[in-house]
Protein backbone atom coordinates (compact mmCIF):
# COMPACT_ATOMS: atom_id res chain seq x y z
CA UNK A 1 0.00 0.00 0.00
CA UNK A 2 2.94 2.20 0.59
CA UNK A 3 5.31 1.69 -2.89
CA UNK A 4 5.81 4.85 -3.93
CA UNK A 5 6.14 8.81 -2.70
CA UNK A 6 6.00 11.38 -5.02
CA UNK A 7 4.42 15.81 -5.12
CA UNK A 8 4.62 18.77 -7.55
CA UNK A 9 4.10 17.15 -10.81
CA UNK A 10 2.99 20.69 -11.93
CA UNK A 11 0.70 19.43 -15.00
CA UNK A 12 0.05 22.30 -17.95
CA UNK A 13 1.98 24.61 -15.82
CA UNK A 14 5.09 26.10 -18.19
CA UNK A 15 6.37 28.34 -15.79
CA UNK A 16 7.75 25.81 -13.52
CA UNK A 17 9.92 24.62 -16.27
CA UNK A 18 12.14 27.72 -15.77
CA UNK A 19 11.22 28.17 -11.87
CA UNK A 20 12.91 24.94 -10.81
CA UNK A 21 15.50 24.88 -13.49
CA UNK A 22 13.55 21.75 -14.83
CA UNK A 23 15.58 20.52 -17.96
CA UNK A 24 12.48 20.58 -20.52
CA UNK A 25 11.45 22.83 -23.30
CA UNK A 26 8.10 22.63 -23.71
CA UNK A 27 4.93 21.26 -21.37
CA UNK A 28 5.08 18.24 -23.96
CA UNK A 29 8.23 16.89 -23.18
CA UNK A 30 7.84 17.53 -19.75
CA UNK A 31 4.43 15.54 -19.22
CA UNK A 32 6.00 12.86 -21.24
CA UNK A 33 9.57 12.82 -19.45
CA UNK A 34 8.33 12.65 -15.90
CA UNK A 35 5.65 9.57 -16.74
CA UNK A 36 8.62 7.69 -18.55
CA UNK A 37 10.94 8.40 -15.64
CA UNK A 38 7.64 7.35 -13.21
CA UNK A 39 6.84 4.28 -15.48
CA UNK A 40 10.53 3.01 -15.24
CA UNK A 41 10.28 2.15 -11.85
CA UNK A 42 6.16 2.20 -11.24
CA UNK A 43 4.06 -1.09 -11.99
CA UNK A 44 0.57 -0.44 -12.68
CA UNK A 45 0.09 -1.92 -9.18
CA UNK A 46 1.85 -0.20 -7.10
CA UNK A 47 0.65 2.20 -4.86
CA UNK A 48 1.88 5.85 -5.29
CA UNK A 49 1.52 8.63 -3.22
CA UNK A 50 1.10 12.24 -4.72
CA UNK A 51 1.66 14.89 -2.17
CA UNK A 52 0.04 17.53 -4.14
CA UNK A 53 0.02 19.66 -6.97
CA UNK A 54 -0.77 17.63 -9.55
CA UNK A 55 -1.80 20.17 -11.91
CA UNK A 56 -2.69 23.84 -12.52
CA UNK A 57 -5.35 23.42 -14.39
CA UNK A 58 -9.11 24.17 -13.51
CA UNK A 59 -11.93 21.76 -12.94
CA UNK A 60 -13.48 22.36 -16.38
CA UNK A 61 -10.11 20.60 -17.66
CA UNK A 62 -10.69 17.45 -15.82
CA UNK A 63 -10.79 15.47 -18.94
CA UNK A 64 -7.72 16.76 -19.90
CA UNK A 65 -5.92 16.35 -16.57
CA UNK A 66 -7.08 12.99 -16.64
CA UNK A 67 -6.03 11.86 -19.65
CA UNK A 68 -1.83 12.91 -18.48
CA UNK A 69 -2.68 11.31 -14.83
CA UNK A 70 -3.57 8.11 -16.36
CA UNK A 71 -0.51 7.92 -18.43
CA UNK A 72 1.26 7.51 -15.42
CA UNK A 73 1.42 4.05 -14.01
CA UNK A 74 0.30 2.90 -10.22
CA UNK A 75 -2.29 3.06 -7.92
CA UNK A 76 -2.58 6.69 -7.27
CA UNK A 77 -3.72 8.52 -3.94
CA UNK A 78 -3.73 12.60 -3.58
CA UNK A 79 -2.88 14.19 -0.88
CA UNK A 80 -3.85 17.87 -1.59
CA UNK A 81 -1.72 20.71 -2.05
CA UNK A 82 -1.89 24.11 -2.25
CA UNK A 83 -2.75 24.07 -6.49
CA UNK A 84 -5.12 20.88 -5.99
CA UNK A 85 -8.27 23.05 -5.42
CA UNK A 86 -11.02 21.40 -6.90
CA UNK A 87 -13.89 19.11 -4.94
CA UNK A 88 -12.84 15.52 -4.26
CA UNK A 89 -15.34 13.79 -6.53
CA UNK A 90 -13.53 15.49 -9.53
CA UNK A 91 -9.55 13.89 -8.65
CA UNK A 92 -11.50 10.44 -8.23
CA UNK A 93 -12.80 11.32 -11.53
CA UNK A 94 -9.57 12.00 -13.25
CA UNK A 95 -7.70 9.04 -11.94
CA UNK A 96 -6.88 8.77 -8.26
CA UNK A 97 -8.41 6.02 -6.29
CA UNK A 98 -8.21 8.30 -2.85
CA UNK A 99 -8.13 12.26 -2.26
CA UNK A 100 -6.95 13.49 1.39
CA UNK A 101 -5.73 16.46 2.77
CA UNK A 102 -3.47 15.06 4.87
CA UNK A 103 -2.58 11.07 5.91
CA UNK A 104 -0.65 9.45 7.90
CA UNK A 105 0.32 5.16 8.45
CA UNK A 106 2.85 3.42 10.46
CA UNK A 107 5.87 1.18 8.63
CA UNK A 108 8.34 -0.92 10.41
CA UNK A 109 8.38 1.08 13.51
CA UNK A 110 8.43 4.39 12.14
CA UNK A 111 5.08 6.92 11.65
CA UNK A 112 4.76 8.68 8.48
CA UNK A 113 2.66 11.78 8.24
CA UNK A 114 1.92 13.31 4.36
CA UNK A 115 0.95 16.78 3.75
CA UNK A 116 1.65 19.11 0.75
CA UNK A 117 3.43 21.62 2.96
CA UNK A 118 6.01 20.90 5.30
CA UNK A 119 5.33 24.53 7.11
CA UNK A 120 2.33 23.27 8.31
CA UNK A 121 3.25 20.67 10.02
CA UNK A 122 4.13 20.43 13.31
CA UNK A 123 3.50 17.58 15.16
CA UNK A 124 6.33 14.94 14.63
CA UNK A 125 8.87 17.88 16.65
CA UNK A 126 7.78 15.78 19.85
CA UNK A 127 7.91 12.11 18.52
CA UNK A 128 11.60 10.98 17.65
CA UNK A 129 10.30 7.94 15.34
CA UNK A 130 7.94 10.35 13.46
CA UNK A 131 8.66 11.42 9.57
CA UNK A 132 6.70 13.89 7.39
CA UNK A 133 6.83 13.03 3.46
CA UNK A 134 6.18 16.41 1.88
CA UNK A 135 6.51 18.32 -1.82
CA UNK A 136 5.73 22.08 -2.00
CA UNK A 137 9.38 23.09 -1.40
CA UNK A 138 10.45 21.85 -4.99
CA UNK A 139 14.42 22.42 -4.77
CA UNK A 140 14.66 24.19 -1.74
CA UNK A 141 15.98 21.77 0.30
CA UNK A 142 17.09 18.25 -0.95
CA UNK A 143 15.04 14.95 -0.27
CA UNK A 144 15.91 14.62 3.83
CA UNK A 145 16.25 17.22 6.50
CA UNK A 146 17.86 14.95 9.21
CA UNK A 147 17.31 17.16 12.34
CA UNK A 148 13.73 17.57 11.18
CA UNK A 149 12.62 14.39 10.69
CA UNK A 150 11.30 16.00 7.11
CA UNK A 151 11.90 14.12 3.58
CA UNK A 152 11.06 16.03 0.56
CA UNK A 153 9.56 13.72 -2.38
CA UNK A 154 9.39 16.28 -4.84
CA UNK A 155 10.10 15.77 -8.30
CA UNK A 156 12.34 17.82 -8.10
CA UNK A 157 15.15 16.51 -5.99
CA UNK A 158 14.22 12.98 -7.07
CA UNK A 159 15.53 13.44 -10.49
CA UNK A 160 12.07 13.46 -11.54
CA UNK A 161 11.13 9.56 -10.57
CA UNK A 162 8.87 8.75 -7.67
CA UNK A 163 10.65 8.08 -4.26
CA UNK A 164 10.53 4.37 -3.34
CA UNK A 165 9.80 3.16 0.25
CA UNK A 166 12.56 0.97 0.54
CA UNK A 167 14.94 3.82 -0.56
CA UNK A 168 13.16 6.30 2.10
CA UNK A 169 13.60 3.51 4.94
CA UNK A 170 16.91 3.19 3.78
CA UNK A 171 18.00 6.84 3.95
CA UNK A 172 16.21 6.97 7.36
CA UNK A 173 18.44 4.54 8.67
CA UNK A 174 21.40 5.57 7.40
CA UNK A 175 21.04 9.25 9.08
CA UNK A 176 20.37 7.59 12.40
CA UNK A 177 23.39 5.23 12.06
CA UNK A 178 25.42 8.08 11.24
CA UNK A 179 24.21 10.50 14.16
CA UNK A 180 24.82 7.37 16.41
CA UNK A 181 28.27 7.19 15.45
CA UNK A 182 28.74 11.32 15.88
CA UNK A 183 27.15 11.30 19.29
Amino acid sequence: MYDFFTADWHLFHGNIIDYCGRPFSTLKQMHGSLQAYHNSIVKPTDHVWVLGDVSLKGPENSGQVRKEVNKFNGIKHLVLGNHDDWRARTYLSAGFTTVHSAFWFQYEGYMFYLMHDPAEYTVIQNDPNAYLLCGHVHNLFDDLLPEKRVINVGVDVWKYHPAQMETILSRIKATLESNTEAG
